[in-house]
């Protein structure tokens, strides 16, 4: 849980235009009401931990530097929200807070083993032994808990999230919300405050308990997931922490101002719970000085948008991007401090009623890859998002090629490289499909670019070791381009070829591609192989491949396209992008 980087988070709204940094400091006076005994461990423990909260305000440090922006990212009530990841206001928690805290945890320890059924002082055990970097000691504190109900499973579930046990937290937080009443249960899984505008309105119209909604929410967790090569669902499990994390605050001392009211959870729920704090400037209203408060970062995007969740294999890697406007949740994950895009090419093949989807990726540019232990992983998932397709290689090497074989159709593929000892991911997720054709006999593949090996690959398992790890290729060297058709008659029949490179004009994204699909835009082709063919006998598939030679090309970006023409249907079409680069 701990973090080197630190976000600035919160500032207050007054009724005035004007915006000051929040002052977020609870009165440990009124704590709780504090109906128990006096004389009790409980009471004991709560005092113990009032001193504590005191002591870390008292002696907080000052933030270096940093100011307001000039534009919230988020309002929460009271509160304006804004999203910095830079490391420059947030100091060092001075050693005497690290001290006194471990006093505090002490005292805890020694006052559960008089009342292990005292949920109070076993959720502030846990909650700061996993503050203080001792998740392990943590999961024994809550495995120690003797409260009836499903408070001890919160709790181990808590705990384990902490320590990374992901699929270990989900089976546990699982089982606790088994055990809790139809309204509770309802309330930990509700998505509202996660999720944009036009899916709430749509979520809201499912009744808690509704079979629908539960398989929805668990659709949307199933997305969600930063890396779907990953076991588990940390994503839904910091979720479960976070609820778990707000009756840990309900009922004791800290240095929330409003004493952790509906605003204040909300920001909480939403962008997780500080990990650090420093004073600010002086508060105008009050004359004292400010709070600030910094979450872990950097922090992602937590649920995907509306128009994603609703048809996942029709989206594009921008809709993917982990910072895309406006994001309503973020979630750091411990083991992505670095998140970047994967250098990769993927290919589409057609298997009966499944497809077969090639990935070559490249992470050699990636630095804090170079000398460490890497997970690769090509995942895919129909349009129903329920179930992986996955082939997850660990200790790969950083260049290679995955395949993976998934039920025929549009698919949503997450090509991901991982390396946790250095925190970092390398990921590209989208929307695949085969090239767009209706009404026709033949049909064709993706094309795959490969780097001629001294003859022509006839099948994809040839071609595949040799696929270009990336869509940047050298203008002096080759290109070998690898395709299927599927359809042809058996008993062989012309196919006039076309392979043309032409370069990327106007504008980018899904049109242009279209566009390029249905040759709607005409442009110069310095690079073009025509050949008459005829297609494979005894077989419905011909697999076909051909070089081009690209050392004319300049750099810059480029649609490879195959035409092919065979009699009875219009022509059909299959395009690629590549990016020239200098020799």
């Amino acid at each position: 849980m701990n973090s080197h980087r630190l976000l600035l988070l919160l500032a207050s709204l007054s009724l005035a235009p004007s915006v000051s940094r929040a002052q977020i400091i609870r009165d440990p006076a009124n704590v709780a009401g504090s109906t128990a005994d006096p004389t009790s461990a409980e009471a004991s423990a709560k005092a113990a931990q009032a001193y504590f909260e005191r002591y870390r305000l008292a002696h907080l440090q000052s933030a270096r530097g940093g100011s307001q922006p000039g534009k919230c990212d988020e309002i929460v009530g009271k509160f304006c929200y804004w999203y910095d990841e830079h490391e420059s206001s947030m100091p060092r928690e001075p050693g005497t807070i690290t001290v006194a805290r471990d006093t505090l945890i002490r005292r805890l320890d020694s006052l559960a083993t008089i009342a292990p059924d005292d949920q109070w002082i076993v959720a502030q055990r846990v909650r700061y032994l996993v503050e203080a970097g001792r998740s392990a000691n943590a999961l024994v504190a809550a495995n120690q808990c003797q409260v009836g109900g499903w408070w001890c499973d919160i709790l181990v579930g808590f705990a384990q999230h902490a320590l990374g046990q992901y699929v270990a937290a989900g089976r546990t937080y699982s089982a606790a919300l088994e055990k809790m009443l139809p309204r509770d249960r309802c309330a930990w899984r509700d998505l509202t405050m996660l999720i944009d505008d036009d899916t709430r309105q749509d979520y809201k119209h499912l009744p808690c308990g509704d079979p629908k909604r539960t398989a929805y929410e668990d659709r949307v967790w199933f997305l969600a997931r930063q890396l779907y090569s990953n076991p588990g669902n940390d994503s839904r499990t910091e979720w479960y922490a976070r609820m778990t994390m707000g009756y840990m605050l309900q009922d004791a001392v800290s240095t929330h101002q409003f004493g952790f009211d509906d605003d204040e959870r909300e920001l909480m729920m939403r962008f997780g719970w500080p990990v650090g704090w420093a004073l600010g400037g002086r508060d105008p209203r009050t004359r004292l000085p400010s709070i600030v408060s910094a979450e872990m970062v950097p922090a992602y995007r937590m649920i995907p948008p509306g128009y994603v969740l609703n048809n996942p294999p029709l989206s594009d890697s921008t809709n993917w991007a982990v910072q895309l406007a406006p994001v309503y949740g973020r979630y750091s994950p411990p083991y992505a401090h670095n998140l970047r895009m994967l250098e990769h090419q993927k290919a589409m093949f057609h298997r009966g009623d499944s497809a077969l989807v090639v990935l070559a990726y490249d992470t050699r540019m990636i630095k804090p890859m170079q000398n460490a232990k890497i997970t690769a992983a090509l995942v895919l998932s129909n349009s129903a998002a329920v179930k992986d397709y996955a082939r997850i290689v660990h200790d790969a090497p950083p260049t290679g090629v995955l395949t993976v074989t998934a039920p025929w159709g549009a698919l949503l593929m997450s090509a991901e490289v991982s390396a946790p000892s250095v925190s970092t991911v390398s990921r590209a997720r989208y929307g695949v499909s085969p090239p767009f054709a209706v009404g026709t006999r033949v049909t064709l593949s993706d094309l795959l670019f490969y780097k001629p090996y001294g003859s022509f690959p006839t099948t994809v398992e040839e071609a595949a070791p040799h696929a270009h790890t990336t869509e940047r290729l050298r203008a002096d060297e080759k290109l070998g381009v690898y395709w299927e058709a599927y359809g042809t008659d058996p008993q062989g029949e012309t196919m006039n070829i076309s392979l043309t490179v032409v370069k990327e004009v106007g504008e980018s994204g899904f049109l242009r591609r279209q566009a390029k699909a249905l040759k709607l835009e005409h442009q110069s082709t310095p690079v073009s192989v025509s050949v008459q063919d005829i297609s494979a006998r005894g077989t419905s598939t011909s697999t076909r491949s051909l070089e081009l030679d690209i050392h004319t090309l300049s750099k810059g970006a480029y649609i490879v396209q195959l035409e092919i023409d065979v009699a009875g249907q219009y022509v059909i079409r299959a395009d690629h992008r590549i990016e020239v680069i200098s020799p």
